[in-house]
């Protein structure tokens, strides 16, 4: 089958700019690095599930570690517009450490080209000036193309993405039956779910977040133990997310973002994406800000969202007052920071897939913190 190469969630990688000097640059936390692990990766490039009752395949790629099992299982959700393709620097580091990684491909998969050129071409504000007797006209931002995106998903979709991870959860037995590679793998006892941007709100759902919307969705999953929520998103109508939507979350989740975490809106800032932290009830939910973190240094690469030098600097709610967003130039790849990622997703990981004492420690906070990463917990 052809790849695809992912466009990944609504913005353009840009993985030949230079490297900048990061706010965060920590090669370990703890007995934790950056380097890959002791395992080495097996693959199953791609895959077909069949859903009988959708009338419905979806496409998979599977990693795992060839040596021992069994392993916890993650399902990872990838933002609009990648695939099963996307992501694999993270999901590759995840499985080099003792977790078979499954990735769906979902329906929008490859699907933003157009909306990505449009955004690129848009044209600048304008501004006038009232010298030589010119009319000053206001200085109007055309609406961004990429907020068209919620307008067109919606519920229907919004459940078929739910169910795509479902699936993945009903067939692991079927797997191990068609792939011999794959028996004495999985720990179907220890599953997470994890996603970037609209796979963060399709792991939300999972794990028991709902939308007030018409009709009203609700999609948790009692299989799952844990799940990772990347650049999560907050209240929002066009969602169906209110302050309500997270109140029956009970498992432990990590909602992570960065202080240039920016969405399709001027709203989506990283202080939105902290709310459904906040909305969520107590108990091993966990809020994680790096500082110069943007929507693509989850992939490990920045995009078009990323905050260009003359925009105003914005500030985040932390404990102690109103931190500043830090700025970073556009279409810079952030190794450094995305090294971040990986550290703290697997610690988050190891502490409640594999029950690791070591690693709910260094949740704790401190040896976080003393890298420059901020996180809270309740």
């Amino acid at each position: 089958m052809k790849r695809l190469v992912p466009l990944l969630i609504l913005a353009a990688a840009c993985s030949s700019a230079p490297t900048p000097t990061s706010t965060v640059a920590p090669l370990k936390i703890g007995n934790y690095s950056v380097d890959v692990g002791p395992s080495p990766v097996g693959v199953i490039p791609t895959t077909m599930l069949h859903d009988a009752q959708r009338n419905k395949d979806v496409e998979v790629s599977i990693e795992y570690p060839t040596r021992g099992g069994p392993f916890p299982v993650i399902v990872f959700s990838h933002g609009y517009g990648s695939s099963d393709r996307g992501y694999e620097p993270l999901i590759s580091y995840w499985t080099s450490y003792g977790y078979v990684c499954i990735r769906p491909s979902h329906a929008d998969a490859a699907a933003p080209r157009d909306t990505i050129r449009e955004a690129l071409e848009r044209p600048a504000p304008r501004s006038q000036s009232r010298q030589r007797g010119i009319t000053v006209e206001p200085n109007v931002q055309p609406r961004n193309t990429m907020e068209a995106i919620w307008d067109k998903e919606r519920e229907p979709q919004w459940r078929d993405r739910a169910l795509d991870v479902k699936l993945v959860l009903d067939s692991l037995a079927d797997l191990e039956q068609r792939f011999p590679e794959l028996r004495g793998k999985m720990d179907r006892n220890q599953i997470g779910v994890g996603g970037h941007s609209y796979g963060g709100f399709t792991a939300m759902l999972i794990s028991g977040a709902r939308t007030f919307s018409n009709p009203p969705l609700s999609m948790a999953d009692p299989r799952v133990r844990a799940a990772l929520v990347m650049s999560p998103q907050g209240t929002a109508q066009n969602r169906g997310l209110t302050p309500q939507s997270w109140s029956d979350v009970r498992i432990p989740v990590m909602y992570m973002t960065g202080t240039n975490d920016r969405g399709a809106a001027e709203s989506e800032t990283p202080d939105w994406r902290k709310q459904a932290f906040e909305y969520s009830p107590a108990g091993d939910k966990y809020f994680v800000l790096i500082p110069g973190a943007s929507h693509m240094s989850f992939t490990g690469a920045l995009g078009v969202f990323d905050l260009p030098p003359e925009m105003p600097r914005q500030t985040i709610n932390q404990p102690g007052g109103m931190t500043p967003v830090q700025q970073q130039r556009p279409g810079i790849l952030s190794r450094t920071g995305f090294g971040t990622i990986k550290l703290v997703s697997l610690i988050f990981w190891d502490a409640y897939l594999k029950n690791d004492p070591t690693a709910r420690e260094a949740l704790s906070g401190q040896q976080l913190e003393s890298s420059g990463v901020k996180i809270e917990k309740k």
